[in-house]
């Protein structure tokens, strides 16, 4: 006679497992959600800004030197998600996965409809109706704020130490190199991509790709960090994602960003050597930033920051970069607003350096935000009765072949 607890497992699985008919029709959706997602990820995301330089010197002549308020206007490639039909493709996705009920359903309709709300945040940008969500209003925690508060204000100054390691005189082909051994080391099959046009000097992209930018300068310890950060912390969870067999985890639930940038700051000073001083003043003052973005106008926001890092060796510009990141989502630098994921670093972290080992390695094999944490058992299951095997670099291309890269 079967126990209580077998016949309950065994009903799960049953509910869980899907008919060869059903599975064969969740690889179909998932390839166009992924096809979806990865348009989404370049056509309605404000990433790069292509007047950084131009905007810093009207910023400093208007309002540094003279006083004149001077909000800058900020140039992005041409948004060309319509091209893809890209707004017509989520709302029928959309409907196709209310149709096909099964525990992960849920989770694709969510991303799509931050899809379609992202289209739309794009198109109200430029209308007077624009105002600051109250999600994103009410999103910072008073506790996490008087710490990272409390960060910048013991933090003697921004400057690197003069010891060699610290030293940035690595060129990006060593730089490449370094990462490519990382790379082979750890079993990842990633793309190294030079990109000159890029923000920060390296990221990595869910279509298994290493972006570096080339013309930047590295020092050994960059290079320590970032190896811990993006490859050991962005990477590695990506490469788990895989994994899974299914894009909807290559791209992460709602809310993955939280424990994905957590992870990889708790990499940085943990599984290294030497780490930058300046790696914990930067998440603490993304954070305020954010919160200033949140509340003052863009020049006020400017003065509150560099008011708060006074004495600490850090530069007008370095603050003026500062805030045109936070405000690369929000496109209108006059109007309140901040991009969200720059609060995650700080607020990851703090999550991430709380948890057992035990709960790192576990998160660490999802893509996932923390409100599917005690959901992870539920997606095992799946993947194991389902028999989901990892996705294939054929099957990668079948989504990356439609989106022209820029």
């Amino acid at each position: 006679m079967k126990s209580l607890y077998t016949y309950i497992k065994e009903s799960y699985d049953d509910y869980l497992k899907l008919s060869d008919e059903d599975k064969e029709k969740l690889l179909k959706l998932d390839l166009e959600y992924g096809k979806i997602m990865l348009i989404a990820r370049y056509e309605t995301v404000c990433r790069r800004i292509d007047n950084n330089d131009e905007e810093w010197e009207n910023f400093e002549t208007n309002y540094i030197n003279n006083g004149k308020k001077y909000y800058p206007i900020l140039k992005f490639p041409d948004f060309e998600y319509e091209k893809y039909d890209l707004k017509n493709r989520v709302e029928k996705l959309i409907d196709k996965f209310i149709e096909f009920d099964i525990l992960l359903s849920k989770y694709y309709i969510d991303n799509l409809e931050t899809v379609r709300f992202q289209i739309e945040y794009i198109e109200q940008l430029e209308s007077d109706d624009y105002e600051l969500s109250v999600g994103k209003k009410t999103a910072f925690k008073k506790e996490l704020l008087d710490e990272a508060f409390k960060i910048i204000a013991e933090t003697d100054s921004y400057k690197q130490p003069e010891d060699k390691e610290y030293k940035r005189d690595k060129s990006g082909d060593i730089v490449k190199k370094r990462i490519k051994n990382a790379l082979d080391e750890y079993g990842y099959d990633w793309k190294i991509i030079e990109d000159n046009k890029m923000p920060p000097r390296m990221g990595v992209n869910p279509e298994k790709t290493f972006r570096i930018r080339t013309t930047a300068k590295f020092s050994d310890v960059d290079i320590e960090s970032l190896i811990a950060h993006e490859i050991r912390g962005h990477v590695q969870k990506r490469w788990n994602a895989y994994q899974t067999g299914l894009f909807l985890f290559v791209f992460g639930l709602p809310g993955k960003n939280i424990f994905d940038e957590g992870m990889a700051i708790w990499n940085t000073f943990n599984l290294t050597i030497h780490h930058k001083p300046a790696a914990m003043f930067n998440i603490a003052l993304s954070y305020i930033s954010c919160y200033y973005c949140s509340k003052y106008d863009f020049c006020e926001a400017f003065d509150r920051l560099k008011q708060l890092c006074e004495g600490k060796n850090v530069s007008d510009k370095r603050i003026f970069t500062q805030m045109i990141r936070e405000k690369r989502s929000t496109i209108r630098t006059d109007r309140l607003g901040y991009w969200s994921g720059d609060i995650d670093y700080f607020r990851g972290y703090k999550m991430i350096d709380s948890m057992t080992t035990d709960e790192r390695k576990k998160i660490m094999k999802w893509n996932i935000g923390p409100h599917q944490y005690y959901e992870i058992d539920a997606f095992e299951k799946f993947v194991s009765v389902n028999d989901l095997k990892p996705i294939s670099n054929s099957r990668l291309e079948q989504i990356t072949k439609e989106y022209k890269f820029k």
